[in-house]
């Protein structure tokens, strides 16, 4: 039986000994990022510690797993599934309703197997790329301003229309990989903190993005425009900031248009393609709020 539960330091020893049968720098990874998040989660058997993960909660109600790895004596398909489902159960116990897996797009076994297993459906693919520099930024063009949040209706109908916003299930990339509902309520508050862009024309909204300064990085958590509008937008919101670093998380059916001013603008473009599963449940508990 597979039992989960939050990692804590005295499991840094078996964290590292998991790690080095993949990548070597992973274990500066989760320590630096999920073990400092708090949501770094272990796989326990009998005790011992054969694995772990990313779990995220980036809504009240929606967890996201991302990263799972185990001990290659317990790498099997048997073992990630009692993994994941030992996974969903916490995200109900806090609540959720929605559990979703970010998966690399070519990691086919793993989607097939939550497909098969546990009835995970696609939910949108992205190109994300993280932390690359800004070699040369497009000022050419007038800088942007935020959204006015007068023109939630307006933005709110444009993303309602938008072919972008469907394919991607209506899913915004937030900090950390993680994926989370793009509701009229979180635009809302995107729209009072200053985050989004909208670019008009005469006939209207023609484009919407929403991105953030974290220290000296731009972050890009959604990117949604008419196809001659695209690199505008992008170009209007890299002017309106002074960054050194871009990351930025670009729905697939859009990252064509964007892709020539991103290869342009920073000196190594090298994002990656991630896949959206979803899976809805049965929360155990009241909300997480």
């Amino acid at each position: 039986m597979v039992t989960v539960r939050p990692a804590s330091e005295k499991d840094r020893g078996a964290i590292s000994d998991i790690c080095k049968h993949y990548d070597a720098n992973l274990i500066h990874l989760v320590y630096n990022t999920w073990q400092q998040q708090g949501s770094m989660y272990i796989a326990e058997v009998e005790g011992k510690a054969v694995g772990f993960c990313s779990l995220t909660f980036p809504a009240p109600t929606e967890a996201q797993i991302l990263g799972i790895r185990l001990l290659p004596e317990y790498h099997n398909e048997q073992m990630g599934r009692d993994f994941i489902i030992s996974l969903l159960q916490a995200a109900q116990e806090k609540g959720c309703n929605v559990v979703r897996v970010l998966t690399s797009s070519e990691n086919y076994e793993t989607q097939a197997a939550l497909q098969r297993n546990l009835d995970f459906i696609r939910s949108g693919s992205w190109m994300i790329s993280c932390g690359e520099e800004i070699s040369s930024p497009p000022c050419s063009g007038p800088a942007i301003k935020a959204a006015s949040s007068e023109l939630l209706e307006d933005i709110w109908q444009f993303l309602q229309y938008s072919q972008i916003y469907r394919r991607s299930h209506g899913l915004i990339h937030t900090k950390g990989y993680a994926f989370r509902n793009f509701s009229k309520v979180y635009l809302a508050q995107q729209l009072e903190a200053g985050q989004v862009y909208a670019w008009q024309e005469e006939e209207g909204i023609a484009g919407v993005a929403v991105a953030n300064m974290d220290g000296d990085t731009l972050v890009l958590n959604y990117l949604d425009a008419k196809p001659h509008s695209v690199r505008d937008l992008l170009a209007a919101i890299l002017c309106a900031h002074e960054a050194k670093y871009l990351t930025a998380a670009v729905p697939v059916d859009i990252y064509q248009e964007a892709k020539p001013l991103l290869e342009k603008v920073v000196a190594r473009h090298q994002p990656d393609q991630w896949l959206v599963m979803v899976k809805e449940v049965s929360p155990l508990a009241t909300s997480r709020d």
